[in-house]
């Protein structure tokens, strides 16, 4: 394990918290390419320091299911493009999701909600907190006419408890190979004109791993370029 600096130094690493549901997590195999790490890419461990970024990144949530579980996230493709944009930072991840949740079991005070917040707030000690990376959305195809007021609050609680109200988030779309993702995908892509600072990730062209449920290892790499490439856009506005 290496561990870059301690809890008690601030200012040098730009923190990402990545939270959702199983595509956040990654269910996806995990390939050779995926097991070579760029060296200014790090991941908050359960120790609360900063160590090497590898697979699987969501290992250290303290809501995820069985370790077995845990694969390739877009987490890693999203941390290695902005590396490659940034050479000289920095860049650390907080990868807390939980397979299967709904967006009701994030919300203000629930048990997903307070430890990512938990994590959040440790990792802030260390560095400058810049975006949320969020990916949920296929647990509520059923009900997505719901979803946009309750994501509202979800994003409005997050920056409040992480006294930051401008804090930039990216919504990733769930996996378009279902007629049921239709409708919550259009909620997804309508969130921008509802808030400010956030931004929708396309999931065009994307393809699952035979489960239809869960992309596979080629389109949780593309994600997470996607997802890299709304931040960088957001930042240079």
């Amino acid at each position: 394990m290496f561990i870059v600096f301690s809890c008690t130094e601030k200012d040098e690493i730009q923190i990402f918290l990545c939270i959702g549901q199983s595509n956040m997590a990654g269910r996806a195999d995990i390939e050779p390419k995926d097991t070579t790490s760029h060296p200014n890419v790090f991941v908050f461990n359960s120790e609360g320091e900063w160590e090497s970024a590898k697979n699987p990144m969501n290992q250290y949530s303290t809501i995820r299911k069985g370790m077995s579980m845990q694969r390739l996230s877009p987490s890693w493709s999203f941390s290695q493009t902005l590396a490659k944009e940034y050479p000289n930072q920095q860049i650390g991840l907080v990868v807390n999701a939980k397979g299967g949740s709904s967006i009701n079991e994030w919300k203000k005070g629930s048990k997903f909600y307070n430890e990512s917040l938990i994590r959040a707030l440790q990792a802030q000690k260390t560095g400058a907190l810049k975006a949320i990376i969020w990916h949920q959305g296929e647990s509520d195809q059923g009900q997505w006419e719901e979803y946009a007021d309750k994501f509202d609050s979800l994003v409005y609680y997050f920056r409040k408890d992480l006294s930051q109200p401008d804090l930039k988030v990216i919504v990733g779309e769930i996996g378009k190979w279902r007629e049921s993702a239709t409708q919550i995908n259009e909620v997804l892509r309508s969130l921008p004109q509802r808030l400010a600072n956030v931004q929708t990730a396309s999931a065009e062209g994307l393809t699952h791993k035979g489960d239809n449920s869960h992309f596979d290892s080629r389109s949780q790499r593309l994600l997470g370029e996607r997802y890299a490439e709304k931040y960088i856009e957001m930042s240079r506005e």
